[in-house]
């Protein structure tokens, strides 16, 4: 994560830096912020300490300043400590520590946040929270929310009469748009985690929607012809992906095909110092290489057929705008510091994907 552009050559000249900045940021509870943010350091890194200490702020934060400290290219010195410390050793102590709690706890502290909260800033056709596809340059959020459904439909390529289902589902975004492709509202279901994402589906659409941690779920045998995914995978942890992979392989009837659009870490450093900056948001989740995803799907007996790389970095950059633009209203929703949180992990995230340490793909595995 990049944070900030620090001028000077020396390392001295690099920390004095570091101090100037962190004067400059959100003022609100400084002292108490300032100490967190020393102690945050010290054990997860300045990624993470970052993104609390805009949290921490009792007052609105400055959108523009937000969005530099965090998107602005780091000098090299600098970056080397941001990728470089925690040490590795101490990463798996933290990680080992967070694991302790499921992954489905930190997947419901997230979404469950308000779901009028997200409306303020996801598009208003089908609230998707997951990257879009900007075919040019004037489109909308809306309009490349659309492109991706589109896509994504295409690659799935629903058939009436097909069982269906979707792991994570969201608030039954492409639930909608595969039924209006097949008609068949019958054989299409959904599993998802968040109790307000749950009670959105079924009130509004009527859909078929489990609250299951789909994760460890029996999917059955011979199940399904069809099983996609949009955003899910991110919140499987390593060890879990290859068990995952060859339960669904297993619950797929012959010819069928899982279809899957996650972001996944580029490289080979399989816990790097962006995973400790993660927990700020998505506490116990934990991306995977993407050349062990698909190892893993080999492994389990799937063919891959189709990976296509997408840009995530205009849609944080709209979803960012957007918030800005409703934060009043965020605010007597889910408060300032809430507000902030997001402003900052938005910021963050872009930056994630700038350096090149993670990339969106979309895959199809085919049983055969």
């Amino acid at each position: 994560m990049a944070m900030g552009t620090i001028a000077g050559d020396t390392a001295i000249e690099d920390l004095g830096e570091i101090a100037r900045q962190q004067s400059n940021l959100p003022s609100a509870s400084l002292p108490t912020r300032l100490v967190r943010f020393t102690a945050d350091s010290a054990r997860l890194g300045l990624a993470a300490a970052a993104i609390n200490y805009f949290t921490a702020a009792r007052k609105p934060v400055g959108a523009e300043k937000t969005w530099r400290f965090f998107t602005r290219r780091s000098p090299a010195l600098l970056q080397a400590v941001i990728d470089g410390y925690p040490f590795p050793a101490q990463r798996r102590r933290v990680i080992d520590e967070i694991f302790r709690r499921s992954s489905a706890d930190g997947i419901e502290y997230h979404y469950d946040v308000s779901n009028d909260f997200y409306e303020l800033f996801l598009d208003r056709r089908f609230m998707f929270y997951s990257c879009a596809d900007f075919n040019a340059p004037g489109d909308s959020i809306e309009d490349a929310q659309l492109n991706k459904a589109n896509h994504i439909l295409g690659l799935l390529d629903p058939r009436a009469g097909e069982k269906i289902v979707e792991l994570g589902c969201g608030w039954g975004s492409m639930l909608r748009h595969v039924y209006a492709a097949t008609g068949d509202r019958d054989n299409l279901s959904g599993m998802t985690l968040s109790k307000d994402q749950l009670q959105h589906i079924r009130t509004k659409f009527g859909f078929n929607v489990m609250l299951a941690d789909f994760i460890r779920a029996d999917h059955g045998v011979e199940a399904y012809d069809k099983i996609y995914s949009i955003g899910s995978m991110e919140h499987v942890r390593p060890d879990d992906v290859l068990p995952l992979y060859r339960r669904l392989h297993k619950a797929l009837k012959p010819g069928g095909r899982v279809v899957q659009h996650f972001f996944s870490l580029n490289g080979t450093d399989r816990l790097p110092t962006s995973m400790m900056g993660a927990q700020a948001i998505f506490p116990g989740s934990i991306l995977s290489l993407h050349s062990d995803h698909l190892e893993w799907a080999r492994q389990a007996g799937f063919r891959l057929t189709h990976d296509s790389l997408h840009d995530y970095r205009p849609t944080l950059r709209a979803w960012f705008d957007r918030l800005v633009e409703n934060r009043e209203r965020a605010h007597e929703l889910v408060g300032v510091q809430t507000t902030n949180k997001y402003l900052a992990y938005f910021a963050a995230s872009w930056s994630f994907f700038d350096l090149g340490q993670g990339t969106l793909h979309r895959l199809v595995l085919r049983k055969d």
